[in-house]
This record gives C-alpha cells, sequence and structure tokens, in this order.
C-alpha cells in the first residue's frame, strides 16, 4: 500500500460495491478497503508502478467518482481460469483517497463422470442448425456416422469441454446458427447424449439421457474439429 495507508475496518459507502467484479459460479473475492494520502488517479499510478513485474495491466474503468485497474497473473490450465487484482479508487476528502482492493479468483470445476456422453453411444446424428441471419444458406440435411473410431473421437471432444462458469450473467442471445451433435446406441433408438452451441454466453448446452446437464465452455475449435473428424466441408454461421 502506499505511504501513509490505513486499514479501514469497514467499505466506505462509495466502494460498498465494487465496478469491476470478475463473473464466475467458481469465485473467491478477498476485498479489504485502506485510506491514503494523495489524489485518486495518483494513488492508483503509485498502485501500478510498484506492483511487481509478474502482474499483467488489464482493463481500466475511468471516474470520476471513481478508477479502478485490474492487474492479472497468468492463468493455470485447467486449474485457475483467472487471478485479478482489482483496485478501485475514490476521493475521500482533505486529500485522502479510499482504496477498494478485490483478489479475484477463479477456478476449474471437475467435470462429474456422469455428465458426459455414456459408452454405450455407437453412432452420432450431426445437424447444423439454422440461423436467424436472412442471408444464410439453408443448412445441409443431417448426417449420421456409424465409424466406431469417429464415433469416439467425437464423444472425446465433446467430454473434453470444461464446465461453464458464466453462470446466469447477461449475455447477448444467440441468434441460431451452430451445430447438434446426437449420440445414440442404435438407429432409431433414444438420444443418449445431445450437445448443441454455440448458445448465449459461448456455451455448449449438453443432456444426457434427455436430461439437461450443466452447460459446458464452448472453445474457437470445438466447431472445426468436429467437422474436420466427421470430413464435413460445412461453413457452420
Amino acid at each position: 500500500m502506499p505511504p501513509g495507508a490505513q486499514r479501514l475496518p469497514r467499505a466506505p459507502d462509495a466502494l460498498k460495491a465494487p465496478t469491476t467484479i470478475l463473473v464466475s459460479t467458481a469465485l473467491v473475492d478477498d476485498v479489504s478497503f485502506w485510506r491514503a494520502p494523495g489524489q485518486p488517479q495518483a494513488v492508483l499510478a503509485w498502485e501500478q508502478a510498484h506492483l511487481p513485474r509478474r502482474f499483467t495491466p488489464g482493463d481500466a474503468d475511468f471516474g470520476p467518482p471513481s478508477w479502478d485497474r485490474t492487474f492479472s497473473l497468468s492463468p493455470v490450465p485447467g486449474v485457475l481460469n483467472a487471478r485479478d487484482l482489482v483496485v478501485e479508487v475514490t476521493g475521500a476528502g482533505n486529500g485522502q483517497t479510499a482504496i477498494r482492493v478485490d483478489a479475484q479468483v477463479s477456478w476449474q470445476p471437475p467435470r462429474p463422470a456422469s455428465e458426459r456422453v455414456p459408452s454405450a453411444a455407437r453412432m452420432v446424428t450431426i445437424t447444423q442448425l439454422p440461423s436467424l441471419d436472412s442471408h444464410a444458406r439453408h443448412p445441409p440435411a443431417p448426417v449420421t456416422i456409424t465409424g466406431p473410431a469417429v464415433v469416439r473421437r467425437l464423444a472425446a471432444l465433446v467430454d473434453s469441454l470444461q464446465l461453464s462458469t458464466i453462470g446466469d450473467a447477461p449475455c447477448p442471445a444467440a441468434f441460431g446458427g451452430g451445430i447438434r451433435l446426437t449420440f445414440r446406441a442404435r438407429a432409431g433408438g433414444p438420444p443418449l447424449a445431445a450437445a448443441q452451441g454455440p448458445a448465449a454466453c459461448g456455451t455448449v448446452q449438453f443432456s444426457v439421457g434427455g436430461k439437461p446437464q450443466p452447460a459446458l465452455q464452448l472453445t474457437d475449435s470445438f466447431i472445426p474439429q468436429v467437422l474436420k473428424l466427421a470430413g464435413l466441408h460445412w461453413t457452420v454461421p
């Protein structure tokens, strides 16, 4: 903390709610409040200049009445999704600045074995979903794949997706498009599992035995990998 800083026992009214928050359903937020001499922007600049170099400056919100800056450590793939330090400052009168410090760490929840494509899957139907874009072409007919190796690889690809931690965050609505994979044990049999995306917030809707499961996080490579494994030359909006 800056020279002369004092820790406060409670949040100043202006800093009770953070301006910037990491959106995650798997989050630890350790918050503290301080008061230091100086003007808000000067105090925030002091913070940036004195943080260890392993922190990378990120997003910033500019006031008045408050200013903040996010500083990040590198994530730990598959374990910790984000490690952020958010410093927010505002004037406290008499040449003083009130400071809010949030240490925010989000982790990656493990995906239970029950929320995966059942091993009994022997075929998969890939469907390109229609887009609400009026200029999009009519989607091609669904394709069913029965080759055991390809079915296994497609199931493994779905199973490799991590649980989404976006929760109930406000996201733009999905405007159609994307693909759906429906796994079955036999032709005409009930779906064992289905994966469909992209859905809102960049997720994949997933179900097992017709029962919705927690949303999965879509990756940029997921749809291209599905098409490559299936030997399909579709243009998916």
